[in-house]
């Protein structure tokens, strides 16, 4: 075997093992105060503002769906961002 073969075997062997690894694991946001908090604000009805690298956005939740949370602004009528992309919420709950 050639030492590029050797190479590109071994790639392709670290990559279907590194693939295999990140399906298995649940997002840290899945479980936990933040995803409860976004489950709140969609029951009651009241608004969270959301941060995330260093901007923020107030929103309406109106869905938490897996991975992904639905909501509604005054500049927008529909927004979808993943849970894992959020660094916080500010709530009045």
């Amino acid at each position: 075997m050639t030492l590029i073969e050797q190479f590109l075997l071994g790639s392709f062997i670290l990559a279907g093992a590194t693939a295999g690894h990140a399906a298995d694991i649940p997002p840290a946001a899945e479980k936990g105060p933040l995803r409860a908090a976004l489950a709140e604000s969609c029951e009651g009805n009241r608004g969270v503002v959301r941060h995330f690298r260093g901007s923020t956005v107030a929103m309406v939740v109106t869905a938490v769906n897996g991975t992904y949370v639905t909501g509604r602004g005054q500049a927008v009528t529909q927004s979808l961002v993943r849970l894992d992309r959020i660094d916080g919420i500010s709530a009045a709950l």
